[in-house]
């Protein structure tokens, strides 16, 4: 049932408008109705949720209430709030967000820490953020190293689109390049192979018969090609394993967000690929391994064995075909 908010002359008072409108959100089953109430009446007058306490008293009507309403019908749609709002906080970064786009998660900001800590503050680094979604992973990678160097690949046009929105937004062009493609059929040509840190992704890892499980507002309204990671969620994550060290310089790191229960089949996966060192599972604020972390090995060269001296063949052959 949609409540209208009637306008009497000069306005509803804010305090009542919140009231009505939590009890609207509530009903229609969002967790957060407060904060999204206030959030929402905040950025329709321009003003904070502090404010917002501060002033009771006062009124709003006219094209801000119609404004304000819109807002809450798409809400109580359950539409996410960052949609609406138009953006999201990552690492203390704003980001644009909106239909179409992924929304960053806290999870993500727990790999963009780790790979922080792998690169020196100033010296120059290149780092590859696979399914870069808004951008959030290489904006905030590029925000706190300024030697980093971000290649952005993104297979959707509308989130890529949005990454390169972010990119210009934060003053991040000159270091972060977003590229549309699959993985790592852009990166083809651009002198990367064997050059790179860090290969860094958030991929799509929920297992395809969990996708019915998950809350309406992410089932109907995110994209499902962000969230789909195959029959067990690990299909995305193997193709980037299967190509990290074509592109990561030996020594250099994968770190991959991951599915909470993925740890036990991505250490028998690695430890059957001589490729890469041990991996190291970095836990979420709920406990779970959420990020996998593991070097690249350096490839191993046979010894060349030189040429034998003319008329010498070595070995068997030698002494069949010695000296004549």
């Amino acid at each position: 049932m949609t409540t209208t908010l009637r306008q009497p002359p000069g306005g509803v008072r804010i305090g009542s408008v919140l009231r009505r409108t939590v009890g609207r959100l509530r009903t229609a089953g969002i967790a957060t109705a407060r904060q999204d109430a206030e959030l929402l009446l905040a950025r329709v007058l321009g003003t904070t949720r502090l404010a917002l306490h501060l002033e009771p008293g006062r009124t709003l009507g006219g094209e801000a209430l119609s404004r304000f309403e819109a807002c809450v019908t798409r809400r109580a749609g359950q539409e996410p709030l960052q949609y609406i709002l138009g953006e999201e906080e990552f690492l203390g970064l704003r980001l644009g967000v909106g239909p179409g786009v992924f929304i960053p998660r806290p999870e993500t900001e727990l790999l963009v820490e780790r790979a922080v800590a792998l690169c020196p503050p100033t010296a120059p680094s290149v780092a590859l953020d696979l399914g870069a979604g808004s951008g959030a992973i290489a904006c905030g990678l590029a925000a706190r190293r300024l030697g980093v160097v971000v290649w952005a690949v993104e297979l959707d046009p509308t989130a890529a689109a949005w990454a390169r929105v972010n990119v210009e937004h934060l003053g991040l062009a000159g270091r972060v390049t977003v590229l549309e493609g699959d993985l790592w059929t852009p990166l083809a040509g651009q002198g990367l192979e064997g050059r790179c840190d860090l290969v860094l992704a958030n991929p799509p890892y929920i297992a395809r018969p969990a996708l019915g499980g998950l809350p309406e507002e992410v089932r109907r309204f995110e994209p499902a090609l962000a969230l789909d990671g195959g029959p067990d969620g690990l299909a995305v994550i193997e193709r980037i394993l299967a190509q990290g060290p074509r592109f990561a310089r030996p020594g250099g790191r994968v770190l991959l967000e991951i599915g909470h229960d993925h740890a036990p089949a991505l250490r028998r996966r690695l430890g059957d690929d001589p490729r890469y060192g041990v991996p190291v599972f970095h836990r979420d604020l709920l406990g779970y391994e959420r990020v996998l972390e593991v070097s690249v090995e350096p490839v191993e060269v046979s010894p060349v064995t030189p040429p034998p001296p003319d008329g010498w063949g070595g070995g068997a052959g030698g002494v069949a075909g010695g000296f004549h």
